[in-house]
């Protein structure tokens, strides 16, 4: 479990809150159970992949791919579902799990790929896949968002191939590495 400062913060904040609305309305308190249950799985299900060190951060940032190779980068900035971890699959081979403020970097042969993406408290049917064919040295940044259902989220593509444009967007972003 990779909990941060920021999602323990909101845990112990909601269980303080809770607590005195608990004791300042006793029927309310019940339905305040099942809400910081679900808040706390929800949270605990995020299992995303080690951090990146600066170098390979700053080496990811160039958007160069190696020779022979081409590049697919994923990131998340939105604020809706931010802290809820969306798992990330490249060609059913590289896995990993990104929240908002981070991204992913796979160097790839050139050619077709699938990329899936799923919130990690989703259903499978909640999953979509996103289609992309990539020619060498050449660079794709896929921005996920999250459109809002009625129960729950599915993951959305927006497409940048121009490695300028890509690079400004992952600005400020964490690079975390496939598990």
């Amino acid at each position: 479990m990779k909990m941060t400062p920021l999602n323990i913060g909101i845990f112990v904040g909601a269980l303080i809150i809770g607590g005195f609305l608990g004791l300042q309305f006793s029927g309310f308190a019940w339905l305040l159970v099942p809400l910081i249950i679900f808040v706390a799985v929800i949270l605990l299900r995020n299992k995303s992949g080690e951090k990146a060190d600066a170098t390979e951060t700053a080496e990811a940032m160039k958007m160069i791919p190696a020779t022979g190779k081409a590049r697919i980068y994923v990131m998340r900035k939105g604020f809706v579902a931010g802290q809820q971890g969306m798992n990330i699959t490249i060609d059913g081979q590289l896995n990993s799990q990104i929240r908002s403020k981070y991204f992913l970097m796979a160097e790839v042969q050139p050619g077709a790929h699938e990329v899936t993406a799923q919130m990690s408290s989703g259903s499978k049917s909640a999953a979509v896949l996103h289609e992309l064919s990539l020619a060498e040295g050449e660079i794709a940044l896929l921005d996920m968002k999250i459109n809002m259902g009625a129960l729950q989220g599915k993951p959305d593509f927006t497409e940048t191939r121009d490695a300028r444009e890509a690079n400004g967007m992952l600005n400020g972003l964490k690079l975390v590495k496939w598990k």
